[in-house]
């Protein structure tokens, strides 16, 4: 009977510390989950007031069209110069390469 006895305490023993161990790793994992939860929360905010800035942002040329529309013309109009001229430039480089032969590649010192 005695060894029966101390068979079942060292069961309970191990029992309780394998139970101890689960219990451990389950509020650690609880933790860390919580803690990731509330980092995604904070991201997600973030991007929200991201997005609602980017929103506004894009309105923003609309409102300036409508109360400021001299402003709103010369804006627009001295973009499109920009780009003309940009393009224009781009033209002209390019027509300037084709116009260029092309040099011979070096191939080293001869070997005679």
């Amino acid at each position: 009977m005695d060894k029966a006895t101390e068979r079942l305490l060292a069961m309970r023993s191990t029992a309780a510390r394998y139970g101890h161990g689960i219990d451990k790793r389950d509020r650690d994992d609880v933790s860390s989950a919580t803690r990731r939860a509330g980092e995604l929360q904070r991201l997600a905010a973030g991007h929200r007031t991201q997005a609602t800035n980017a929103r506004t942002e894009k309105a923003l040329p609309a409102v300036i069209a409508e109360e400021f529309l001299d402003l709103h013309d010369r804006e627009t109009t001295g973009r499109r110069t920009l780009r003309q001229g940009e393009a224009r430039r781009a033209v002209e480089h390019q027509q300037a390469r084709v116009a260029q032969p092309q040099a011979t590649q070096f191939r080293g010192p001869s070997r005679r």
